[in-house]
């Protein structure tokens, strides 16, 4: 999100759970699912802006709740977009969706601006119902860019954030680390 002179994405968005989900019923035998989550801009240039944002979910999910809110518990406002929007299109040109996902959208309602909502979120998302097996673990897919910009054409970052099923007890593993430099093992005594 530095600007309409670089080209494609950046994994620049990290998501790390603030506390364990928590699946209330859902009605007909089904589960939502309620994560609260902490989300870190990595990007170093951050200017002020109308911000969109796309989460990639199954066909048969609601996104019941998507809030992020930013230092001072100064939450950022934003507007769900109607399904299938230019923006949601403009993403699966550009990231893909499967035959049983859709993209989510939402547009900021104010400007974003990193020194009055900082570059770290607290998050809250819901989904109803929770389309996953009980051992089952879900990637959900977040970009972001400007309101001008475009995915397909223009700068973008983006993150996942896992979604376990109810009895997975899996721990994070961040896919982007750099291994570290193994010892040196001392050298083998010459034989005489």
């Amino acid at each position: 999100m530095a600007g309409n002179w670089l080209r494609g994405g950046k994994r620049d968005i990290t998501v790390v759970k603030r506390s364990d989900p928590t699946y209330p019923a859902a009605g007909g035998g089904n589960k939502k699912i309620h994560k609260e989550s902490e989300a870190t801009v990595k990007t170093a240039l951050v200017p002020p802006g109308r911000i969109k944002i796309g989460l990639r979910v199954k066909q048969d999910e609601r996104v019941d709740v998507f809030q992020m809110i930013g230092k001072n518990n100064t939450v950022l406002p934003l507007t769900r977009q109607p399904p299938n929007d230019a923006i949601a299109q403009d993403l699966a040109a550009a990231l893909g969706v499967a035959a049983d996902e859709q993209w989510v959208t939402y547009v900021s309602d104010t400007n974003y601006d990193p020194s009055v909502y900082s570059k770290k979120f607290a998050t809250t998302i819901e989904l109803n119902p929770f389309v996953c097996g009980p051992n089952g673990v879900r990637v959900l897919l977040i970009a972001a860019t400007y309101h001008a910009l475009t995915f397909r054409n223009d700068h973008y970052v983006y993150g996942v954030s896992i979604l376990p099923g109810e009895n997975s007890q899996g721990f994070a593993i961040d896919l982007m680390a750099k291994p570290k430099a193994a010892a040196k093992k001392p050298p083998k005594p010459k034989k005489k």
